[in-house]
């Protein structure tokens, strides 16, 4: 039967590690109970789970306003509870989905935007949840922000995709503001390399654009590590996205980001583009000398 439908992968992250250190039995467990978990979800916002692949759940949705609903819920709960999770579960999650043909079969289902929801499900980081642009365009709820990540290779996919960001995190305020206006989506003809040195503390790293995204926090699994406890453990993310290096705040205390001699300027739930040379003060104005930071500097390759 071919039906359209929004197809969902949900990915636990961290489960090899889990083996590893609990054993197979107690892992096996672990990440069943939490697979059953997200299936429950599923079903009560009205979704159906095709299988579970492992660690992941592969499910579908009649409708993309129920799919980005469902998946907003789910990670609202998961990280919500996070901190009063036991070490066995604390599984970071990240979902990728898309709209399109489907076609079930025998229990499964196959067609374009089953691989495209895998391939963003690969894509996306931890606690983060991307869409195709089908799922975006086909009627999502009109409170939904996407965030529009730019043109990015997909594998599989001889042309560039659109693809954008699911903001989930729930707003703490009426003055948060997401501003991504500036980031245009174009495709664009020709992208010159650039690469981004990150500097603080006397140790020194620099990035290619393959290397990213770039995780910026306090958790030790974060690309550039900042251990300060005024900062978020995912601070902030570095992404390329058409031909710009973009720096989207995710934290709870906002980043302030200055370039050259210029004053800095606050960033909450907001994306600036970095060039030139300057610095990111993490949680606190650079008012504060404490704050902590980190020099960046973006030169073409």
């Amino acid at each position: 039967m071919t039906t359209v439908a929004t197809v969902v992968f949900i990915d636990i992250s961290g489960s090899t590690a889990l083996f590893e250190t609990l054993g197979n039995e107690r892992a096996a467990r672990a990440v069943a109970g939490m697979t059953d978990a997200f299936k429950q979800v599923v079903v009560q916002a009205g979704g159906r789970v095709i299988k579970t692949l492992g660690d992941g759940v592969l499910a579908i949705f009649n409708s993309s306003a129920l799919a980005v609903s469902a998946m907003t819920m789910l990670m609202r709960r998961h990280y919500g509870q996070w901190d009063s999770l036991p070490p066995s579960q604390k599984f970071h999650v990240r979902v990728g989905m898309s709209t399109g043909e489907v076609v079930l079969m025998e229990g499964d289902c196959y067609g374009d935007s089953v691989n495209m929801a895998a391939r963003l499900c690969e894509k996306a980081g931890h606690r983060e949840v991307w869409a195709a642009a089908s799922t975006m365009e086909s009627g999502a709820r009109a409170d939904t922000v996407f965030v529009p990540m730019g043109w990015m290779d997909v594998r599989g996919k001889a042309e560039q995709q659109m693809l954008y960001q699911v903001q989930w995190i729930e707003p703490e305020a009426q003055d948060v503001v997401t501003a991504y206006d500036s980031v245009l989506p174009m495709k664009p003809e020709a992208v010159v390399q650039m690469r981004l040195r990150l500097a603080s503390g006397g140790l020194e790293r620099f990035f290619s654009t393959q290397e990213m995204p770039i995780f910026v926090g306090r958790s030790s699994d974060s690309e550039w590590v900042v251990l300060d406890r005024r900062v978020s453990r995912q601070h902030g993310r570095i992404d390329w996205r058409s031909g710009n290096v973009i720096y989207t705040d995710l934290s709870r205390y906002g980043t302030w980001v200055s370039f050259g001699a210029n004053p800095a300027t606050a960033v909450r739930r907001e994306s600036v583009q970095l060039h030139g040379m300057g610095v990111m003060y993490f949680g606190v104005s650079p008012e504060d000398p404490t704050a902590p930071s980190t020099a960046f500097s973006v030169t073409p390759v």
